[in-house]
């Protein structure tokens, strides 16, 4: 089902001069050139939306909303790599719908009619003033139920207020864990791949924060050190000698040392298939090479179309193991991709 259009919305209003690529998991190819904001303007300070507009068939009050919101703003706060700041106001804005031009930071539930009865969930607009990050708000579709699977509706509210608060603070959307969709049925998924991260695009139904969502915002915000201690790896991925666009790299640990085999950060190699892969702990890692996993309404925006055009889409998984020490470049890790997976 559809994350809505956030990170379209908020790539929009950003007017960022990037190729599509920077649409996915940072609004940048890489961290240093990425969106983020100024220290000046954190703490963001987020006010709740007061309309009227709870959905009718959540049993929420308007003091649940605002714990439900204040919640999803610590998650992000709390990660201990990072230095996000940002706080919310319980008190309500007197406002039916939120205003770019007003200089509040909003998180409510939308009053657009159009918007209520499109397939979209939420989005986040990031407002900008001569190229400058002046507010963010965020709007949330009081119908939000009708576009995913079933399950307790409170929770899922929680993910899609910490999903969209992630684009907010300059996260765009993330790839979903490979294992559960490479499997067949029938055979047990490793637990450390479920669920998905929290900025991806699918149906990620976790409340806490994975690897991959914390690296992303503490990329942005690194707390002292952090950046020191993680390493780099760059390479380009290639298809009979020509650049695989749009390919995912994704980390595993390889589950040595007794330590349990998961999923780390992850990158979208770009439109020339060079990947930036950061945010690695030093140690041993499996790269996961694969193609896009899943088609969307709102998912890949463009990239999904080169990528075929390409033909990555119709490559094999490939694997490479590198080891990285702290605040090392890896650089050089080139993987050439070959045909053979059957696309439907």
């Amino acid at each position: 089902m559809s994350r809505g259009l956030s990170a379209f919305t908020a790539f929009a209003v950003l007017s960022l001069s990037a190729p599509p690529a920077a649409g996915y998991r940072l609004y940048g190819e890489t961290a240093e050139s990425a969106f983020r904001w100024e220290s000046s303007k954190l703490p963001l300070r987020f006010h709740m939306l007061e309309n009227g507009n709870l959905p009718s068939d959540v049993e929420l009050d308007g003091a649940g909303w605002a714990a439900l919101a204040a919640r999803s703003v610590e998650r992000w706060v709390g990660v201990p790599t990072a230095e996000v700041r940002a706080e919310l106001d319980p008190t309500g804005v007197a406002l039916e719908q939120a205003d770019a031009s007003d200089g509040v930071n909003t998180i409510g539930f939308s009053s657009n009619d159009t918007f209520v009865d499109s397939w979209v969930t939420a989005f986040a607009a990031i407002r900008m003033d001569e190229g400058e990050a002046v507010g963010c708000d965020i709007e949330i579709n009081p119908a939000f139920r009708k576009n995913w699977s079933p399950q307790d509706p409170a929770r899922l509210l929680e993910v899609i207020a910490t999903h969209e608060l992630g684009h907010c603070f300059g996260l765009a959307h993330s790839e979903p864990h490979p294992m559960p969709l490479w499997t067949d049925a029938g055979v047990e998924v490793e637990p450390s791949f479920l669920p998905d991260p929290v900025m991806s695009y699918t149906n990620s139904y976790g409340l806490e924060l994975t690897e991959d969502d914390r690296v992303g915002v503490s990329l942005l915000y690194p707390a002292a050190g952090f950046l020191e201690s993680r390493a780099v790896v760059e390479g380009r991925i290639t298809l009979d000698g020509w650049p695989a666009p749009y390919v995912y790299v994704q980390s595993v640990r390889p589950g040595d040392s007794g330590a349990r085999a998961g999923p780390g950060p992850g990158a979208f190699a770009n439109e020339w298939g060079v990947f930036r892969l950061e945010g690695l702990e030093p140690g041993n890692w499996i790269l996961w090479v694969h193609p896009m996993l899943v088609v969307r309404r709102n998912a890949h925006g463009g990239m999904l179309e080169v990528a075929a055009a390409a033909g990555v889409q119709e490559t094999n998984d490939r694997w490479r193991f590198v080891e990285v020490a702290p605040g090392e470049v890896l650089t050089g890790v080139d993987v050439r991709l070959t045909r053979g997976r059957e696309v439907g």
